[in-house]
């Protein structure tokens, strides 16, 4: 009689560990990656924030746990080899992983058990009685691109067998196993930029207005990769540059100027922006001229001697 009831209590644990197993179930869905948005000279300084998101499988259950032989593997292949692309000759590398900080980093056609147990710990899966993949993503490259949408598309194949029955020891009653495929959209939003050095405009000093002589300059600009770009001056601190801008000696009293294009007769500002003659290239170090004259007005009154300054943005619109 005691041998019958022992085999008894034991089915009854068996049956028990089943009906608990029913509740648990693994799902697979289409993730995405998302860069945050930057312009091409934060892709060339490796400005680019590292991203987080989810590889695409989750599993629950209330007794969901990590025992002997399972595993959770993703083999992993992108469309683009790891580089994301417009269509065109622009790529940014980029690499993904199964951790934040790299350790961990998907190959074309490589794969990574989620139940490793170095990799379980460093991530702390199963916290809950919950496992959800994630995924990382991180720009490697500083390449000079054009501005666009730059995308790839990463196929992950799971193939998992995780415990989510009853654990007696080190021993797991029920796994639920099974292969999945999900997609997982990559995407960086690169804007456009430019870099401009603008050095000061003096006048010199002299006793009288028409002693003035006008000065031919140029601000050196260059913009992203490609792109087509307007450069103009703001009014300055007056807000007005017709018929004159005006500098000021702080005290009341102003010096009528302007500021030319190359003809020395049409005034530049913001009205009238003026195309650049040739695209952006993207350099760091900007070095396309655009040339201005700058003139003092010779017919207004000699305002009182002392020192007039004014302060004129450059303005560059695509």
């Amino acid at each position: 009689m005691p041998l019958i009831l022992a085999r008894l209590a034991f089915m009854a644990l068996f049956a028990f560990g089943f009906c608990t197993a029913a509740n648990a179930a693994c799902t697979s869905s289409s993730q995405s990656l998302t860069f945050t948005s930057g312009s091409s000279y934060d892709v060339r300084s490796g400005s680019i924030a590292n991203v987080s998101g989810l590889a695409g499988l989750s599993c629950t259950g209330s007794l969901l746990s990590v025992l002997g032989s399972g595993y959770a593997r993703a083999t992993m292949t992108s469309a683009n080899g790891f580089k994301l692309s417009t269509g065109g000759s622009d790529l940014v590398p980029y690499q993904v992983s199964a951790d934040p900080g790299g350790t961990y980093v998907f190959t074309q056609g490589g794969t990574i058990d989620y139940m490793n147990a170095a990799l379980v710990s460093l991530l702390g899966l199963f916290s809950n009685n919950s496992f959800s993949a994630p995924l990382h993503g991180k720009i490697t490259g500083t390449p000079n691109v054009a501005a666009g949408t730059y995308t790839d598309t990463l196929t992950i194949q799971w193939d998992y067998y995780i415990c989510n029955g009853i654990q007696i020891g080190q021993l797991c009653i029920f796994y639920e196993t099974g292969t999945r495929t999900v997609t997982v959209n990559v995407k960086l939003i690169v804007s456009q930029d430019c870099r401009i050095s603008a050095p000061n405009v003096s006048f010199g000093s002299a006793a009288l207005v028409s002693q003035f002589q006008s000065v031919s300059q140029a601000v050196l600009v260059d913009c992203t990769k490609d792109s087509i770009y307007k450069v103009s001056f703001s009014a300055g601190n007056s807000g007005s540059a017709r018929p004159w801008r005006s500098m000021s000696d702080g005290a009341g009293h102003t010096l009528q100027y302007n500021l030319y294009r190359p003809d020395g007769a049409t005034i530049w500002d913001d009205t009238n922006p003026q195309n650049s003659a040739t695209l952006g290239t993207g350099g760091t170090t900007p070095n396309q001229l655009q040339s201005y004259v700058a003139k003092v007005n010779d017919s207004q009154v000699t305002p009182p001697a002392g020192s007039y300054s004014d302060t004129v943005s450059v303005v560059i619109s695509f």
